[in-house]
């Protein structure tokens, strides 16, 4: 585990609110879910084990959480969401939102590393051990 790991939550919980309506256990399951990627994806990508991951990446590791979740929008309350729509039918009007399951596969396959981010990450990189 990051040793900072606490502290990047921490953090996180200061900067995302949680939804109007959301439970407390949800919205940390999905902040806790998304930094752990996130931190894994940075380790990965730098070549540098998690437990060496050097503290001037914790804004950058903060920074890729908070994008990765408002793009798909995992917080946003259901009565807002329409990325989780699985399928519309409009007579008698039916709609259908992906399964819990679906949505963490769906952020397994999510590439974390972004243009955005791979000029920060390069200069930590190091060649595989």
């Amino acid at each position: 585990m990051h040793k900072r790991y606490d502290d990047l939550l921490k953090e996180l919980t200061e900067l995302v609110a949680m939804p109007d309506g959301d439970d407390e256990d949800h919205y940390t399951k999905v902040l806790k879910y998304v930094l752990s990627k996130a931190i894994q994806d940075v380790a990965n990508y730098t070549n540098i084990p998690v437990d060496e991951l050097p503290e001037e990446l914790d804004y950058t590791i903060v920074s890729l959480t908070i994008q990765v979740i408002d793009t798909h929008g995992w917080l946003t309350p259901d009565n807002d969401q329409t990325g989780n729509v699985q399928s519309l039918s409009e007579g008698d009007t039916s709609v259908t939102f992906k399964s819990v399951t679906s949505i963490y596969s769906e952020l397994q396959s999510v590439n974390f590393i972004t243009d955005n981010y791979t000029n920060i990450l390069n200069n930590f990189r190091r060649l595989p051990e």
